[in-house]
């Protein structure tokens, strides 16, 4: 199977897990996912946009940057990232992701069920 990226539509989720501002969110899978997979996506926070701080509980989280920077933070940790970094919230973890930069933040989200 392959999804075109111009096929594929994006929709704006506003205030996402309680966080500030609208998020991009464009499914990579066009809903058709393994069962494993919960999320594929591709994400964009604008300025003064966040994902707000969550637990994921019976999942996990892989976040990889591909343009921008951000404010992350994991567990109680607040750390800087940018692009090419990867993120990872494994299941009983919380974390949280800001962009507080005029350039847009974008990345990929995976989230795969144990």
């Amino acid at each position: 199977m392959v999804n075109r990226g111009e096929n594929l539509p994006v929709h704006i989720a506003e205030h996402f897990k309680g966080g500030d501002g609208e998020v991009f969110v464009k499914d990579l899978t066009a809903g058709k996912k393994p069962a494993n997979v919960r999320v594929c996506n591709e994400m964009v926070l604008l300025k003064n946009s966040s994902i707000g701080f969550h637990r994921h509980d019976g999942d996990s989280e892989i976040i990889y940057i591909l343009e921008g920077e951000g404010l992350y933070r994991d567990g109680e940790q607040d750390m800087l990232v940018r692009a090419g970094d990867t993120l990872i919230c494994c299941s009983g973890e919380s974390h949280s992701l800001r962009n507080e930069l005029e350039q847009p933040l974008k990345y990929l989200a995976f989230i795969v069920t144990e």
